[in-house]
């Protein structure tokens, strides 16, 4: 009974810990998101009216754009590879890989 206990403990850890994990990632995805529209919203107030420092442009872009790219390609890959039953069937995942390229007898 007690090891019952002490198994749903450390599953219930594990899930509190990938929630923490992907809280942090997402924060800093927007954070970064966030500075590269602060940085273009910069650019355009101080350097627009006499296009200057033009290398801020490319650099603001990729920060701004880069995560949200990055969202809609995690969002997309999660909803295509959704079987239903609350599990993902995926051939990235590397078990099932092994899987199918060395067969069990």
């Amino acid at each position: 009974m007690g090891s019952d206990e002490e198994e749903r403990l450390e599953r219930k850890s594990e899930e509190l810990k990938k929630i923490v994990d992907t809280c942090i990632a997402c924060l800093w995805s927007f954070l970064v998101s966030l500075s590269g529209a602060l940085m273009l919203g910069w650019w355009g107030y101080e350097y627009h009216p006499t296009n200057s420092q033009l290398w801020l442009v490319p650099f603001g872009l990729i920060l701004f754009v880069t995560p949200l790219i990055i969202w809609f390609a995690i969002f997309v890959s999660y909803f295509c590879n959704f079987t239903g039953d609350g599990s993902s069937s995926s051939l990235h995942d590397p078990e099932k890989m092994i899987d199918h390229v060395i067969p069990t007898r």
